[in-house]
């Protein structure tokens, strides 16, 4: 399929996403089947064509970039407007649902944020690989950018029912970096080590230690761990695990690849440690100020 079909099929689901939501008509049952067909022509988008493929250009040209941030901006559009008519559905001031229609309408509200989640994921890896992620670099404390990762995963820890704890030591060196871009990095990889997990009581830890001038940190998980080649796929685009527990979550596989990539982007690295069964531990090194 060529991009401008591709473009053409994401429009025509926008203008019918767009006229539903507008007017009021979403039919809840055929809503995650959209929001579905929507993912997997932005996954075509951000993978490129085949003949692109056989070329075997693995960098992303100005042109698939753009092509891919439009349809994220057009994209947003409609989903904006889905979870206004929907959040709205669900306050008491309209009144009473039956249980079906209830149930109708959390439908719409887990899929609409797991599609507003996909596509912030694919923005970042796309501006990742096109090299125009912005950074705004500033002086801070790992203290604030621990307390905004932590805020950011707290909900998925007390739903899943983890333990998620974050030791925050004196003395760490002060970073010149952007916070919120480390933070998310770092919720990535929470996130990741709160889901993954075959116990009932499974715990993410997170660390930040000194290492001379340099800021550790280290997110510590419990959970079913990896082999040494899953641990070699990290960072591949789209790749998830064959594992039963990983296939029980739905996930596009760019978690992982937008924390490295922000990691990097900030003059980072990360290493890895996990063993099958056991758990996973992921290190952030960054340079402090000096």
């Amino acid at each position: 399929m060529s991009r401008e079909e591709t473009l053409e099929k994401v429009k025509a689901l926008l203008d019918a996403l767009r006229e539903a939501a507008d007017t009021g008509a979403i039919i809840p049952v055929r809503l995650p089947g959209q929001i579905e067909e929507i993912t997997q022509l932005v996954d075509k988008a951000q993978h490129g064509d085949d003949d692109d493929e056989a070329a075997g250009s693995g960098d992303v040209s100005a042109e698939q970039a753009e092509f891919v941030s439009i349809a994220i901006h057009e994209l947003r559009t409609p989903m904006t407007s889905i979870r206004g008519y929907s959040d709205m559905l669900n306050s008491p001031s309209m009144g009473e649902l039956s249980e079906m229609q209830q149930q109708f309408l959390d439908t719409i509200r887990v899929n609409a944020k797991r599609m507003e989640g996909l596509l912030t994921d694919v923005s970042d890896v796309n501006k990742i690989r096109a090299g125009t992620l912005k950074l705004t670099r500033k002086m801070d404390m790992y203290k604030n950018i621990a307390m905004m990762a932590e805020k950011n995963a707290r909900p998925l820890a007390e739903e899943l029912g983890r333990a998620l704890t974050f030791d925050t030591p004196s003395g760490l060196p002060i970073l010149e970096t952007d916070g919120e871009m480390l933070a998310k990095a770092m919720t990535k990889l929470v996130e990741n080590g709160l889901r993954y997990n075959d116990s009932d009581a499974g715990e993410v830890q997170v660390r930040g230690e000194a290492d001379g001038s340099d800021l550790l940190i280290r997110v510590a998980d419990d959970g079913i761990g990896m082999t040494p080649e899953e641990v070699a796929q990290l960072g591949t685009i789209y790749y998830r695990s064959d594992s039963d527990v990983v296939r029980n979550y739905k996930g596009s596989g760019l978690g992982i690849p937008v924390a490295f990539g922000i990691v990097e982007k900030l003059g980072g690295t990360i290493d890895v440690n996990s063993i099958p069964g056991e758990g996973t531990t992921f290190t952030i090194r960054l340079p402090g100020m000096t």
